[in-house]
């Protein structure tokens, strides 16, 4: 396993990691469009979700807006550590340990919690450089195990339309 990577390199590719984590816990759409590369696959098939290829940033950020977009829903998705890989074509392969806490509430005034889950694994992902700045190319999360009601969580109640 090829592990050689400047200095430089692995920390544009650590601050690519938090600022992806930190746009989904904030919604911040157009904080995430910027760390993607121009095509992304984005591969939900552990979460019971599909495979995505060729996204652009705009329709890969549409599908999180879709899924945590929701101001009665709150996460945190917390990278541990990881183990990283250069590939024979330049990418950088990193697989993080993952936590991710989800919290729904009643309303917007986030005052009373209707549904709380929370879910363990590991997320792939793949960087590459376009003009010499890495940008995140591919997502696979691997759920391993989960806590309370996850999928009860994400999925918005039936009554309402978010």
């Amino acid at each position: 396993m090829d592990t050689d990577i400047s200095l430089q390199d692995y920390l544009a590719i650590r601050n690519i990691a938090f600022e992806w984590a930190e746009s989904y816990d904030t919604k911040d759409w157009d904080r995430l469009q910027k760390c993607l590369a121009p095509s992304v696959r984005l591969d939900f098939r552990s979460l019971h979700g599909a495979l995505h290829e060729n996204l652009s940033p705009g329709e890969y950020s549409t599908i999180l807006f879709g899924m945590i977009g929701d101001k009665r829903l709150k996460t945190q998705h917390l990278l541990g550590g990881s183990q990283w890989e250069r590939l024979n074509d330049g990418t950088i392969r990193v697989a993080y340990q993952i936590r991710v806490a989800h919290q729904r509430y009643v309303d917007e005034s986030l005052g009373r919690v209707a549904n709380k889950g929370h879910g363990h694994g590991v997320t792939t992902h793949w960087y590459r450089k376009f003009n010499e700045v890495w940008k995140l190319e591919g997502v696979a999360p691997k759920l391993e195990w989960d806590e309370y009601d996850i999928f009860g969580t994400l999925a918005p109640p039936e009554d309402e339309t978010v």
